[in-house]
């Protein structure tokens, strides 16, 4: 729910920069802590043009440890000053007001993921071990996927249910005698699914194992976002397994 309600204001906020601050976006990432609490200061290219070069740099140095922080206010006040932008006091305070209630929730998010990561720790101890041992996943990762997959891996009588509850599952589409394959169905737990995904990227960056298998199923003629669905599939296969037999990840399981 808090990442639904950040996606929207993201998607708010860069709107409303789009036109009062367009070249911003070229400078620095626009939903770092620093832009953010800039943006509640100086939320248009008109209201950081009449701002004094040290107020700029102050702000800055507060929020990201001044880390090259004038040459950064330089480059922000020459694009402040000949900006395109449209200037709207309505606007900005939309943008002050929005800017201000995501890096509230950015918080509450942390709050909420080290509350859960807690509970995991302690509830689920055992298992959140058995994840974090395959190399690539990490404690906040293991506990999201523990909590959306239910925390429960007895309740799934096989890895194909667990990939099915993810919507990781291949759709089936049938004509007259013929039935084939075709798209993953993205149905049930789309938070799953994202976890998941996040999980086969990171394995397949940091895990010789699946590392090995990614690149074989690409040289085997498989696109990007198929190769890493495979790998998926398999990464979920040995989840599977390991939390059923509760023991760590090494290469005897995946041989």
């Amino acid at each position: 729910s808090l990442l639904s309600q950040m996606t929207a204001l993201k998607c708010d906020i860069k709107r409303v920069l789009s036109i009062t601050f367009p070249e911003l976006e070229s400078i620095m990432g626009i939903f770092t802590q620093t832009t953010l609490r800039l943006l509640t200061r100086f939320p248009s290219a008109r209201a950081l043009a009449q701002s004094n070069g040290h107020e700029l740099t102050k702000v800055l140095q507060n929020e990201s440890r001044g880390r090259n922080t004038p040459v950064k206010s330089n480059l922000l006040l020459e694009a402040a000053k000949s900006s395109i932008g449209t200037a709207s006091p309505a606007r900005e305070l939309i943008l002050r007001q929005k800017a201000s209630i995501l890096i509230h929730l950015e918080d509450y998010l942390k709050d909420i993921t080290n509350t859960l990561i807690g509970f995991c720790q302690s509830a689920m101890e055992k298992e959140v071990r058995i994840l974090t041992s395959i190399r690539g996943i990490g404690d906040k990762t293991a506990a999201n996927f523990l909590i959306e997959m239910g925390g429960d891996i007895q309740k799934f009588e096989n890895h194909n249910k667990l990939i099915a509850l993810a919507g990781l599952d291949p759709s089936v589409y049938q004509s007259g005698k013929f039935q084939g394959h075709s798209r993953i169905t993205k149905r049930d737990n789309r938070h799953l699914r994202r976890v998941i995904w996040l999980m086969a990227t990171r394995v397949i960056q940091f895990n010789e194992t699946f590392k090995a298998y990614y690149r074989k199923r690409v040289e085997d003629g498989l696109p990007y976002k198929k190769a890493v669905l495979a790998t998926a599939h398999k990464l979920i296969r040995i989840i599977f397994a390991l939390l059923n037999r509760r023991t760590l990840f090494c290469d005897q399981v995946n041989s």
